[in-house]
């Protein structure tokens, strides 16, 4: 059957959507300019004094304005009109119901942080009382098995395209006898279509880039009643820059596939040592960048891949050399590793400083690209909610979208 189409453009989220793309396009320059890859940004001649008050930072007060959201727009709002962002950005909790107490020892098995999310996620959704709810890439079903005891009777069915995951699965709704069904399914595959047709609703808890696109365009095409999406990782897949609303069009900001990464680059859950080890690694890469740059003539940034825990023990000389064989460098054999070590520690300061203003567009970043899935799907006939389902503490991809065929 042919799929409506909602030909307004006055709808809150697709006002916006304009609003955003409008923000976006404005300011392309300071979110578009990477401190890593370029020594002198194309901006600062423009702003020499938000250059030079960012530059001035020690590193421990770059690293609480990168970790605290009001602190940085204090920082930056001589500069930037943080207040109309700040509005921008804002979006409701979902109201939240009450959970039923779970059973004994429901969540073992799954990580602290994840079962906080699952709660948080069962709570915030409008879970459809009959019918089949669909757990999408389910991996072992920590979601759909949490639904299914929430729900009672009705069932779930949980696809996810690992036999060992979906084995797991099983095994535990059994454990917990809870009336969930799982199915080995690639859902990227045209099979999953059959497998929801019968579905009264989609859910999925942080489905990477491709996967809840995919999402969306079977659940229009089989016109599933309702589907509830907490996005994650847009950047995955080839489509993931690519505008999916007519509405879109009017004020798309072009982004670019690394633009879209930077939207997922929080580092709020990060752990102490997952965020030294990347200094430390960050620091090397850009010490042997500087060094290329003089000796090897490169205007251009080199990519160095990631280092093994073995690289990052040794000494910077010998990451240089291992770097450069596996790139095909020739790198001359008196090179002072010091010195260039400690230009990579300065260049660090100065790029985590940098850094700030493209950080400060996350969150717009992602609230475009969110909000131009919601508008894609009013304009397909559904009843769209944007809400928060947890805090950014508990995970920074906190966002929730909330569609019902529309009456």
């Amino acid at each position: 059957m042919p799929t409506p189409a909602n030909s307004s453009r006055d709808t809150p989220l697709a006002q916006r959507l304009a609003a955003l793309g409008a923000e976006l396009q404005r300011w392309r320059a300071f979110w578009s300019a990477h401190a890593f890859r370029e020594p002198v940004l194309p901006w600062e001649a423009e702003r020499p004094d938000l250059a030079a008050a960012l530059r001035a930072l020690d590193p421990e007060h770059a690293r609480r304005l990168g970790a605290d959201q009001t602190a940085l727009d204090g920082f930056l709002g001589t500069w930037f009109p943080v207040e109309r962002w700040a509005a921008l950005e804002r979006v409701d909790a979902a109201p939240r119901a009450k959970l039923r107490p779970w059973p004994r020892g429901f969540d073992r098995d799954v990580p602290g942080r994840k079962w906080a999310q699952i709660e948080a996620f069962s709570a915030s959704v409008l879970c459809a009382e009959r019918g089949t709810v669909v757990d999408w890439c389910a991996g072992k079903a920590h979601l759909g098995r949490a639904l299914a005891f929430q729900r009672g009777a009705p069932g779930v069915l949980a696809l996810e395209r690992d036999a060992r995951l979906t084995a797991a699965a099983r095994s535990l709704a059994r454990r917990e006898d809870v009336s969930l069904r799982a199915e080995t399914c690639d859902v990227l595959e045209e099979g999953v279509r059959s497998l929801v047709t019968e579905a009264s609703q989609i859910v999925a808890l942080h489905a990477c880039g491709a996967l809840h696109r995919r999402l969306l365009d079977v659940a229009v095409a089989e016109r599933v009643p309702a589907l509830a999406v907490a996005p994650c990782c847009f950047h995955l897949g080839p489509d993931g820059h690519l505008p999916r609303s007519r509405a879109a069009q009017d004020s798309d900001p072009a982004l670019r596939p690394e633009d879209v990464r930077t939207a997922v680059q929080d580092e709020v859950t990060s752990g102490g040592h997952a965020r030294r080890r990347r200094e430390h690694l960050q620091s090397w890469q850009l010490g042997f960048d500087a060094l290329l740059r003089e000796h090897g003539g490169r205007e251009a940034y080199t990519a160095a891949p990631g280092a093994s825990a073995r690289m990052l023990a040794g000494d910077f000389g010998g990451y240089c050399r291992d770097v450069a064989a596996a790139r095909g460098i020739c790198l001359p054999e008196d090179i002072d590793a010091a010195r260039w070590e400690a230009r990579g520690q300065e260049r660090f300061r100065e790029v985590s400083a940098l850094d700030l203003v493209r950080r400060r567009f996350r969150r717009l970043i992602e609230l475009w690209l969110l909000t131009d899935l919601a508008v894609s799907l009013e304009e397909a006939g559904y009843d769209v909610r944007l809400e928060c389902f947890c805090a950014p503490g508990l995970s920074p991809r906190n966002l929730l979208l909330q569609a019902s065929l529309a009456a």
